[in-house]
């Protein structure tokens, strides 16, 4: 009945870093699309792709443009709080069942991440090489926040009104997640005729993932069991040089006023070796931060440090958009065919533009999240070893989305302004709810808009994005990993059971310079 195998509670998801789109369809790894101009239109973008960003969203588009280079950065303010509860729906009590003056099992407030305002970077640019050939570059990772952290330990007032601290109710499923995903896309488009181009890019994805999480020595009681020094701290890192992905997209006019656009996204999965790190003897037996694990042996005698522990596998849905627009003429004259290269420059040609655009994300590739270990690893400061398998699973669902936008030139070649919003629909079971990724019901709303000052177009845009509530009653189906072979290696009781609360605000500044 004893810990035959204490564990890691390894787990990747990440609220990434750079590189993958966040408004169309969106994928669970992220959702809208980056890009200041893209932002500003609530995400509609496809059958416009008017800026260097068209490399890895819709190459087509870049065979329709002048050369040229653009940066921009997202500053992102990201809010999460998750309220866990029991299966009778009561607040669960960090203190192994001591209950607390104010709910019958524990604290009712929630435990929120702590975020700072993080700049998503995007770095892009187009080069024509004939009227009708044109190659585009562009580096940038997913609509994402960089690094969460939650805490370790919650200030706590017991039935006796002593004032302590004790483990944070969301540890088994997150402490701190620190995530890097960068995907530099190369992409080429063509222009078969003045209304017709096609493009496809090569994508160079690159990872690198930190996450930080709790496990249970034991399972003998049906709650939370740190008494008797029998959790385990768990860091994983890992990093994957080499994630390929292509992009293909096509850019059609059948009507002077119309355009169309699609765009079909893939990579491949994220798969890689692991280090890992443990610290055992984590708490004291009255939940505390447990200062000296070690009082009779060496200072080190409770961690565990294997640089290639196990494998890693998180696969990245794949995507498709398709967008329609409609662009309105500054003058009669304007849409008539002009001879030379055919560049499309919507602030000074149209008086005002309307694009919708539907999505698709498979999300529900995204089953579990794959962690594997190595047999035989010993967790110091304990009698056991690492379970082999600690997968968690995330039952993600395929997401369908619908976006809405356009500009309004207000002076022509100088000024335009722009709104839009977006929809997508719920991509998680509740039951399954994790706070590494946020997937009910999303809508956005944006605005923005550019100024041209020569050469160079500056834009600003700030987006909202309200999430659906996940709430499961307190019954979750995630289990945390445990030391206990009587159990399986997982513990008796559902860690993820409660309420995940978010909201996202951010503003995003970009430039663009043709040439």
């Amino acid at each position: 009945m004893g810990a035959r195998n204490l564990v890691v509670g390894a787990f990747v998801g990440s609220v990434l870093l750079g590189g993958a789109s966040v408004a169309d369809a969106s994928s669970g790894l992220d959702s809208p699309d980056n890009g200041v101009v893209q932002v500003g239109r609530g995400g509609t973008y496809v059958a416009r792709a008017d800026d260097p960003l068209a490399a890895y969203y819709n190459p087509a588009g870049l065979a329709f443009q002048k050369s040229g280079v653009h940066v921009g950065a997202h500053l992102m303010f990201m809010d999460r709080c998750f309220s866990r509860r029991d299966v009778n729906n009561q607040p669960v009590s960090p203190g192994a069942g001591i209950p607390g003056p104010g709910a019958p099992g524990g604290p009712v407030d929630p435990v929120c991440a702590e975020t700072t305002p993080f700049p998503n970077p995007q770095i892009a640019a187009t080069f024509r090489i004939t009227s009708k050939l044109a190659i585009g570059l562009s580096v940038m990772g997913p609509h994402g926040i960089g690094k969460m952290v939650w805490p370790e330990s919650v200030p706590y007032t017991n039935q006796v009104g002593i004032a302590t601290t004790q483990p944070a109710p969301q540890r088994f499923l997150m402490t701190e997640i620190d995530s890097l995903i960068v995907n530099p896309t190369l992409s080429v488009s063509y222009a078969i005729k003045d209304w017709l181009s096609v493009g496809a890019g090569f994508t160079w994805g690159i990872a690198s993932i930190n996450f930080v999480n709790f496990s249970e020595g034991t399972s003998q009681i049906p709650n939370d069991d740190f008494a008797g020094n029998q959790e385990v701290k768990a860091t994983l890192s890992a990093f994957d040089g080499f994630v390929p992905g292509l992009v293909v997209g096509v850019l059609a006019s059948p009507h002077k006023r119309l355009d169309l656009g699609a765009s079909f996204k893939w990579q491949d999965a994220i798969s890689t070796r692991t280090g890992l790190q443990l610290e055992s003897l984590y708490w004291r037996a009255g939940g505390q931060k447990n200062e000296t694990p070690c009082p009779m042996g060496p200072a080190d005698c409770n961690i565990t440090n294997d640089e290639d522990a196990g494998t890693l596998k998180l696969r990245i849905p794949l995507e498709a958009r398709l967008g329609l627009r409609y662009h309105h003429p500054l003058r009669a004259g304007s849409l008539v065919p002009k001879t030379g290269r055919k560049v499309r420059d919507p602030i000074a040609e149209d008086l005002f533009d309307l694009e919708v655009d539907f999505t698709y994300a498979h999300n529900s590739v995204v089953d579990n999240m794959e962690v594997r270990f190595d047999p035989g690893i010993r967790v110091n400061g304990t009698p056991g070893n690492i379970p082999q398998n600690a997968d968690i699973p995330h039952n993600w669902k395929n997401v369908f989305g619908v976006r809405f936008g356009g500009d309004f030139t207000v002076i022509p070649g100088f000024l335009a302004v722009r709104a839009g919003g977006f929809f997508e629909t719920n991509g998680q079971d509740a039951a399954y709810l994790n706070p590494d990724f946020h997937l009910g019901h999303r809508v956005g709303v944006g605005g923005g808009g550019s100024v041209r000052l020569g050469p160079v177009d500056v834009s600003l845009a700030y987006q909202h994005t309200f999430f659906e509530p996940l709430d499961n009653g307190g019954r979750g189906e995630v289990l945390a990993l445990s030391g206990d072979s009587t159990t399986n290696y997982r513990s008796r009781h559902n860690v993820n059971g409660g309420r995940l609360e978010s909201s996202l605000n951010e503003v995003a500044l970009g430039a663009t310079y043709r040439f």
